[in-house]
């Protein structure tokens, strides 16, 4: 009696244990409950679960990105709408027929047309501004109190996994759409540029315009800072300082000069920060000088060792001879805001510093500007079509992850899940077997001794 009672406890025990392999499966719909059950299927399922939360996570990344994308899109369409306003009104106020009452009405138009175009520059999409460059976290447009706007990113993309360990630049920087190139200088040739243009190499790393390190100061050892005809000089405050045509003193762009005196045996010039006789005197001297260059900075914004004499340029303010190297491409970037600053200071017979200028003076810089502003809307065209290019990429990208994601879920399912028909069969069996066990059971209870020593 007591060896056929545990052996229907050892089968009951055996029958519940299927029951609950069966319930599970049921209702999870995967076949295994402990990855003991089967190492090698455990092992593939998790292999295909850790593909799956991949994807997914890419996938989101890339509909993110593409968001983001297409707000670039939209907004460069009307970037270009508006430069191509600008366009036309520079062409109707470049109309001898229009007046000078006309003519300020219509710098007060385009103040707008700025506004809106400040406005955009600084769009945002999920807290990330999309002309930022590398990081997105920072406003990529500033304006100073006279109204200047001045780019605080970089030329550098944020890239975005598009596959397992692949990833695509995203977006669309700045220095692409609201810069424009005023020259471009190849391998072994001579750059020239203002002394407000930005300079891009072809990594995109940005050259900036300093001076030599030590400056010149009163309190130096030597307070004589020597140079050639050719060197242009930068002071403390960026102000950059150039030798007049009678070889006596240097100039800034305020017409501020300081005097000079000339090594004829050496043919060089010499400044004397000990003894500085500024004209006109009431101006402020500078208290540091040193010669100008162009210094290299990395992708996290620091100045690095690699450095470019700069000279006077021919026919723009400054100019760099360009290294003879292979590959070599370097990109002088105009402001399209200083353009449209240009546009309106002429409509109002006004020069960059607010002073009045004559009709004549004011057509030559509306007429300069005229091509300055056909340049800044080409670059906004070639950048839109550089965003493009981009978007489409990660628009065929998304469609090859949702078909790897689609691929791996048939996987899995085939894998891992269970077979609910056979689960079915198994669980009607299972049933019968319980009737059949606990009806043998009953019998046995109801047996009594006399009974079953019969």
């Amino acid at each position: 009696m007591i060896r056929s009672t545990s052996e229907m406890l050892f089968r009951l025990n055996n029958l519940n244990n299927e029951h609950q392999r069966i319930s599970y499966q049921t209702s999870t719909t995967k076949v295994l409950q402990y990855g003991s059950d089967d190492a090698n299927l455990f092992t593939r399922d998790i292999y295909l679960d850790d593909k799956l939360k991949v994807y997914e996570g890419i996938k989101l990344q890339i509909q993110k990105t593409t968001a983001q994308n297409n707000v670039a899109d939209s907004t460069l369409d009307e970037i270009k709408n508006l430069l191509t306003y600008v366009k036309q009104e520079v062409i109707k106020a470049s109309n001898g027929t229009v007046d000078q009452e006309a003519k300020e009405a219509i710098a007060v138009n385009l103040r707008g047309v700025k506004e809106n175009l400040y406005m955009l520059a600084n769009e945002q999409v999920e807290g990330e501004f999309i002309y930022a460059g590398s990081n997105s976290m920072q406003k990529p447009f500033s304006m100073d109190d006279s109204g200047k706007v001045t780019y605080e990113g970089d030329g550098f993309l944020r890239k975005v996994a598009v596959e397992d360990g692949s990833y695509r630049e995203k977006g669309i920087t700045g220095f692409e759409t609201f810069m424009y190139n005023s020259d471009v200088g190849f391998k072994g040739e001579t750059l020239e540029f203002s002394k407000t243009d930005r300079i891009i190499d072809e990594d995109r790393f940005e050259w900036k315009l300093e001076g030599a390190s030590p400056a010149i100061t009163a309190d130096s050892s030597s307070a004589k800072l020597s140079f050639n005809s050719e060197d242009p000089l930068i002071d403390e405050n960026g102000k950059v300082w150039t030798l007049n045509e009678g070889g006596t003193a240097i100039v800034d762009d305020m017409g501020n000069s300081l005097d000079v005196s000339l090594n004829s045996s050496t043919n060089t010039y010499s400044v004397d920060l000990a003894n500085l006789n500024i004209t006109p005197a009431e101006s402020s001297a500078p208290t540091q000088l040193s010669k100008a260059q162009l210094t290299k900075y990395d992708e996290e914004g620091n100045a690095t060792k690699d450095i470019m004499q700069v000279k006077v340029g021919e026919n723009s303010d400054l100019s760099v001879d360009l290294p003879d190297v292979d590959g070599t491409r370097f990109e002088a970037k105009g402001n399209t805001f200083d353009v449209l600053d240009k546009i309106i200071n002429a409509l109002e017979l006004k020069d960059s510093d607010r002073n009045t200028i004559t009709k004549d003076e004011a057509d030559a810089e509306l007429s300069d500007a005229l091509e300055l502003i056909s340049e800044a809307f080409e670059s906004a065209n070639t950048g839109h079509a550089k965003l493009g290019g981009r978007n489409k990429v990660f628009e065929i990208s998304l469609e090859r992850v949702e078909s790897k994601l689609t691929q791996f879920s048939i996987m899995s399912h085939d894998v891992g899940a269970a077979d609910l028909t056979k689960l079915a069969v198994e669980a009607k069996a299972l049933e019968v077997t319980y009737t059949a066990l606990y009806s043998t059971i009953n019998k046995m209870n109801e047996l009594t001794l006399v009974n079953f020593v019969r």
